[in-house]
């Protein structure tokens, strides 16, 4: 679907998760900030923000669409903030940046990872001829007096 078809409702979950998270760092800092939940002008605020990324993604969202949404998210966003407060988030490691990596971090990582991979295949081959010895030998057996009715001979 074009972009300037799409309304909100027709974006991927991942694009509208993304906003979520967005929104509910966007509340957590300002409850962060004043203690408290914001009121409707604040709510607005907020949510005129937002609107701008989504309206890059679904031209064709309106305003009062998008806001009826973070409305219905709003009432569950307290309670989580509450237990992220309890579990001991601050304004500091919210607005800490995630740590990106270096080439060589990720080289390493990568390096380990293939050392892993190499020592489950060989671990795997190991098995599987272990398995095979069970089964091959050199005696042949022949089951006798057997039908497939099960009746003995």
């Amino acid at each position: 679907m074009q972009r300037n078809n799409r309304s909100y409702k027709d974006l991927k979950q991942k694009q509208k998760s993304a906003i979520a998270d967005k929104t509910y760092k966007m509340y957590l800092k300002f409850y962060l900030e004043n203690q408290r939940m914001p009121v409707d002008a604040e709510v607005n605020d907020i949510c005129k923000r937002l609107f701008t990324a989504v309206q890059s993604l679904a031209p064709k969202t309106e305003y009062e669409e998008f806001y009826k949404i973070m409305e219905k998210r709003e009432k569950s966003y307290e309670e989580r903030i509450l237990r992220d407060i309890q579990s001991g988030i601050t304004l500091e490691t919210l607005m800490a940046k995630k740590h990106k990596k270096t080439p060589e971090e990720k080289a390493a990582v990568a390096k380990q990872k293939k050392q892993q991979r190499r020592a489950r295949r060989k671990k795997e081959t190991r098995d599987n001829l272990a398995k095979k010895e069970i089964l091959q030998d050199d005696r042949f057996f022949f089951i006798a007096g057997y039908t497939s009715g099960g009746n003995g001979i």
